[in-house]
């Protein structure tokens, strides 16, 4: 107080926000002022220093932003920079990157995590459904033509409050909900029912009651919306500008639906769309994705698409063994591989079965073996030939520094680039010793100066001489095996 009069203090003068491109900067020092002074913000939390890998998002996100500002909407988009504002970050409790938020009323402690939202349109779908209608109004015939062709009536009962919410979820695709009697008419639906159209064609029905939820109502729509073989379009070059991005905005639209589908297990069908029998293949494989709708995502791959390499790379399939058909289950990327040569309805159709009985056994992936892999001193092992020379008891060919031990083979495998049925460290290089009768494996003393890509695999022929006139097959029990009659002699190329 000054001469006994009160002075009221001053209000906290607002921080200019800084935007780039339409895009709000937040950081801890503005955070709270920018949700109050807008009331609605989606909030993409990223590392910005690992930027250019998200670039398709980013550029999608500032063609969102821009497009909300020229429809005058309210609702504002702004990016927060984990690896600068982790003091805010751990304030918030949030986990895992990159992720959506979006904010309402100011309350920051009760963020709507958002769906994985790929394209602009996807966003501003999900924005509008979350703040206003999740459905379009149909109120006769001739609209709901006009709403199949092209992508005011109140419906509010519980029924329709699930649809609602599910629409909400799903913003890549049109929804429209109509009471009208000529509209049922026209579709011959007798009762509440969702109808899934494609290209304005009737395709699927799923009755609601008063029992289903939101999560059945998007199973259904989520698995039926799909195509019976979705063919995988590969990725485009990230573009460097908006217009790019405007341009191809929806190119990448069937890679990111395969990979966020509900269905974890795909089939998938290498195969080159220019040979001269692909009709009949893909016609084989289509019959067949027909019976397992809902099990199994049937996907093609074309290996004649350039742009397709890098998933060949990935799943490790060479042209010369195409087509052929391959089991991946997402949730733990396992691959199993369909045996026969032919791929034929029928084959396919057992393969699935095996599959969804848990009877399929697993491929290994497997680099080609190598010309004269078994003529050094230490032969060269992949995934293909690991067991043939791993567990054979015939095998008499040594090592250089065993070379007067007729028993033991040298080996090597890059464990990163070939799967073995054998359970390795975490840390390369290791050793593993085999008694090759019996399969049995012992840890070896490890060398760090070794080359990090291999494992070094040492099969060995076990007998009662090597074990002092123990039992034939006798595993060691302390130190290292004795190896052709020399006990506990050091693998350690050093010593």
């Amino acid at each position: 107080a000054k001469n006994g009069t009160d002075v009221k203090p001053k209000k906290a003068s607002r921080i200019l926000i800084q935007e780039e491109k339409g895009v709000l900067i937040l950081k801890k020092s503005n955070f709270d002022q920018a949700l109050k002074q807008y009331k609605k913000v989606l909030v993409s939390v990223v590392f910005l220093e690992f930027y250019v890998a998200l670039e398709s998002l980013s550029l999608e996100f500032v063609k969102a932003a821009a497009q909300l500002k020229a429809e005058s909407s309210k609702i504002r988009l702004g990016v927060l920079d984990v690896s600068k504002e982790k003091d805010l970050i751990k304030d918030l409790n949030m986990t895992g990157t990159p992720s959506l938020r979006f904010y309402m009323a100011g309350d920051k402690w009760n963020p709507i995590i958002c769906p994985d939202l790929r394209t602009a349109d996807h966003i501003i779908t999900w924005l509008k459904r979350k703040t206003g209608r999740s459905a379009e109004p149909i109120k006769d015939v001739s609209q709901a033509e006009t709403f199949l062709m092209a992508e005011d009536l109140e419906l509010d009962n519980e029924k329709a409050e699930v649809f609602y919410a599910a629409a909400t979820d799903i913003p890549n695709l049109p929804f429209g909900v109509t009471k009208s009697r000529h509209v049922f008419n026209k579709y011959e639906i007798t009762t509440e029912t969702v109808v899934l159209f494609k290209k304005t064609k009737k395709s699927e029905e799923y009755e609601i009651s008063t029992e289903t939820k939101k999560e059945d109502l998007m199973q259904f729509i989520k698995v039926n919306e799909m195509d019976l073989v979705m063919e995988y379009n590969g990725t485009v070059r990230i573009p460097c500008t908006l217009e790019q991005v405007n341009a191809i905005s929806g190119s990448f639209s069937t890679s990111a639906r395969i990979l966020n589908s509900m269905v974890p297990s795909h089939a998938i069908l290498f195969a080159n769309k220019s040979e001269e029998n692909f009709d009949k293949i893909y016609g084989e494989f289509e019959m067949a994705a027909a019976e397992f709708r809902g099990k199994v995502l049937f996907v093609l791959i074309n290996t004649d698409e350039h742009r397709n390499g890098r998933m060949l790379e990935y799943f490790q399939v060479r042209y010369s063994e195409t087509p052929l058909v391959r089991i991946v289950n997402l949730t733990d990327n396992i691959q199993y591989q369909m045996q026969s040569e032919e791929v034929t309805v029928d084959k396919i159709k057992d393969h699935c079965l095996t599959y969804l009985d848990g009877k399929a056994k697993p491929k290994l992936k497997s680099e080609p073996i190598p010309k004269n892999w078994d003529k050094l001193p230490v032969k060269e092992l992949v995934g293909m030939n690991f067991e043939k020379v791993a567990f054979n008891d015939n095998k008499n060919k040594l090592g250089k520094v065993y070379e007067k031990h007729e028993s033991v083979v040298i080996a090597r495998i890059d464990s990163t680039a070939n799967d073995i049925n054998v359970l390795l460290q975490e840390r390369n290089p290791s050793f593993k010793f085999f008694p090759a009768v019996f399969s049995e494996k012992t840890q070896a003393r490890r060398n760090p100066i070794w080359d990090k890509r291999f494992q070094i695999v040492v099969p060995v022929k076990w007998s009662p001489a090597t074990q002092g006139g123990g039992e034939r097959g006798d595993a060691p029990r302390t130190g290292h095996p004795s190896i052709a009659g020399h006990p506990k002699q050091d693998l350690n190329p050093n010593h």
